[in-house]
């Protein structure tokens, strides 16, 4: 399903939702009210479903999802312990991941970059760019492609914010078509309109889920 038909969707039901409690069928506020955190679950569930080959940020969605849904549905004050029990599994990643840092100067195929609480600065130098995904999670990336040749079948690059930012710059001679979901966020596209507009140019597809953070795409 495509990241237009979520967003309908979504409006849909709590159109239908507020429309029932106006006609006095059900409470929605109060649905609304204990179920919010099953949209953290479904983003997290998408984000796992999706192409991507770093699945932390599907998982920290999940996560936070479920310690406000349990908080909501068991009768234990739980909110007290939700961001101590969020620090602690952002520890233990540290702890039990590899470590891996960010290279400046990448002229791999595909770029792989996450930050946590942290920041990424990549230059891609690539001469068969294929795309790849990035995440940024209360932190922020600068991704340069400005040096890289994208593939004879274009590229496709997943950006991911949570309390954070993406700063992506493009080459001037590539048409960028952008989709996503925006949460709370969004993302602003400044690339010169005649690259956009020439169809004979390469294509970089990129699908920005911004949930409370954004990105910004430009030359």
């Amino acid at each position: 399903m495509s990241s237009k038909s979520w967003v309908g969707l979504v409006l849909l039901v709590f159109g239908f939702g507020y429309l029932l409690q106006q006609a006095d069928v059900w409470d929605f506020s109060e649905i609304v009210s204990t179920w919010w955190p099953l949209v953290l679950i479904i983003i997290g569930v998408v984000q796992l479903l999706s192409r991507s080959i770093a699945p932390f940020s599907g998982i920290l969605f999940i996560a936070i999802g479920g310690l406000f849904l349990i908080n909501e549905l068991v009768d234990v004050h739980l909110a007290a312990y939700i961001w101590p029990l969020i620090l602690i599994i952002v520890g233990l990643t540290f702890i039990f991941s590899r470590a891996k840092r960010d290279t400046p100067l990448d002229s791999k195929r595909s770029i792989r970059v996450f930050t946590l609480f942290s920041g990424a600065d990549v230059r891609s130098q690539s001469k068969a760019f294929e795309g790849g995904n990035v995440t940024s999670i209360f932190g922020g990336a600068e991704i340069d492609l400005r040096d890289a040749v994208l593939s004879e079948k274009g590229a496709s690059l997943e950006v991911t914010t949570l309390f954070g930012g993406a700063s992506i710059r493009v080459p001037e001679n590539v048409r960028v078509e952008i989709t996503g979901i925006p949460l709370f966020g969004g993302w602003e596209d400044k690339t010169r309109r005649y690259a956009s507009d020439n169809e004979d140019l390469p294509v970089l597809k990129m699908h920005c889920l911004a949930a409370f953070g954004g990105v910004e795409i430009h030359n």
